[in-house]
């Protein structure tokens, strides 16, 4: 697959950014072994990269039950993670809030298939789905130490889905540098990150679980809760690293509520 590093010089490319409602963690879960016992409200980001030839979602936010019926839907997770959600937050009446259909989007990256990332894949049954094939083992087929983490009801109806199986490997999706997933395995095996090329803004780094928050860039700090070879996630945590300081990128941290306040929300965009 492709990994250009040129930049796009595409005027069109606009990247929107959306909350998909808010979930309470322990700290810990995003800074290794720090904050242990304080709760912290993070929100579920979706990301919406407009481009000439296509419109490409970066993850899909919470299951649309999980803003009916939280309690009902998930059971005990939703007593864990206290989910804070309107109907409005679905990511299918976000894109209709900015004037685009669910049946408009040609590609959907998931960061993972955790269900805050990966709950509203239901609603867009006409996109193609770029994802590691490692990430599909591991939702689809999971041993006991991973299948608390994955939702595999919301999951099964999207079996029959379109996918663009990666294997361990980087996609520049329109072959024009504007925008690479990379593969950056941490907080799951199958972990991406997706890095966007703006004309104005330049580059911007979405690092998903890699780098959840700003300490962990900042401070170095692995995520709290690494499926993997902790030399593989702060080779991923490096990889990103280096882009950021030597392209000047913009970073929007997934679950850091302080840096989320500082963010343009769609209608608004970078371009």
């Amino acid at each position: 697959m492709s990994s250009s590093t040129c930049s796009s010089n595409n005027p069109d490319v606009r990247l929107y950014c959306m909350c998909g409602g808010m979930l309470t963690f322990d700290q810990s879960v995003f800074t290794h072994m720090q904050g242990m016992g304080t709760p912290v409200q993070v929100p579920t980001p979706i990301f919406l990269i407009d481009h000439p030839l296509g419109k490409v979602l970066f993850e899909t936010g919470l299951h649309p039950k999980v803003a009916i019926d939280a309690d009902g839907h998930w059971g005990q997770r939703a007593i864990a993670w206290r989910p804070r959600m309107s109907p409005d937050q679905v990511v299918d009446r976000q894109l209709a809030s900015i004037g685009i259909r669910p049946e408009e989007i040609r590609y959907v990256v998931q960061s993972c298939l955790l269900p805050d990332h990966s709950g509203g894949m239901c609603t867009l049954p006409h996109a193609t789905f770029i994802v590691q094939f490692q990430e599909l083992q591991d939702a689809w087929w999971p041993d006991r130490r991973y299948m608390p983490k994955y939702e595999f009801a919301e999951l099964l109806p999207t079996r029959g889905f379109t996918f663009l199986e990666l294997h361990g490997e980087d996609f520049d999706i329109f072959s024009d540098g504007s925008i690479r997933v990379l593969a950056t395995p941490a907080h799951t095996r199958g972990e991406q990150a997706l890095v966007v090329r703006l004309q104005k803004t330049g580059t911007v780094v979405l690092p998903a679980g890699v780098l959840p928050q700003r300490a962990n860039l900042d401070k170095n700090i692995m995520t709290g809760t690494p499926r993997v070879d902790p030399a593989v996630v702060h080779n991923s945590m490096a990889r990103l690293r280096e882009i950021i300081q030597r392209q000047r990128a913009m970073v929007i941290f997934h679950h850091d509520l302080e840096e989320w306040s500082k963010i343009k929300l769609a209608p608004e965009y970078y371009d």
